[in-house]
């Protein structure tokens, strides 16, 4: 029964390996994504802030203030439309500077899980191993192990009272 138990020590810490092996690797794909987002959303306000730039001294809020004053409420909604783009290109901006200062600690934390979403559906498992792969495998590996010995204790501990309670103590 110990080798048994040996052994599967062994596969959880082996499954915390394989697993804590692929953080960096998200990690490194969800970068790529938020500057990918920043890129396309760059793309999107250029033109508004090349028309900012010739009209209106540089200032996108001034042309977003002409489009709301025209008074038509197709250009209205235009105004909006671009006043999103720019929240999102400036909310973007941010992402990717806080990522570049922290990137695990931003990839936890943040509140962009539609980008998440995104990675994590087309996240294929690669291993490279890099020095922060083999810190973070041995990492997670041993925060798995460590849990899974902690609730085989506490089942065997339940069991062993269980048991306690049902026959010995009954006599």
């Amino acid at each position: 029964m110990s080798k048994l138990l040996d052994y599967i020590r062994l596969s959880f810490f082996a499954a915390g390996l394989l697993l804590g092996v692929q953080i960096p690797a998200f990690v490194s794909d969800f970068g790529h994504a938020l500057d990918a987002h920043l890129i396309e959303a760059n793309n999107a306000l250029a033109p508004f802030k090349k028309d900012a730039q010739n009209y209106f001294n540089n200032d996108l809020n001034k042309l977003i203030a002409h489009y709301e004053n025209i008074g038509d409420d197709i250009v209205g909604k235009g105004a909006t439309h671009i006043k999103n783009l720019n929240n999102r290109q400036h909310s973007l901006q941010v992402a990717v500077n806080n990522f570049n200062q922290s990137p695990y600690l931003f990839t936890l934390t943040s509140d962009f899980l539609t980008i998440k979403k995104q990675v994590w559906q087309r996240f294929e498992g690669q291993i490279v191993l890099k020095k922060d792969s083999i810190i973070a495998a041995l990492v997670c590996a041993i925060i798995i192990a460590i849990f899974a010995e902690f609730i085989g204790f506490v089942t065997l501990f339940i069991i062993k009272r269980g048991y306690y309670r049902l026959f010995i103590a009954g006599k």
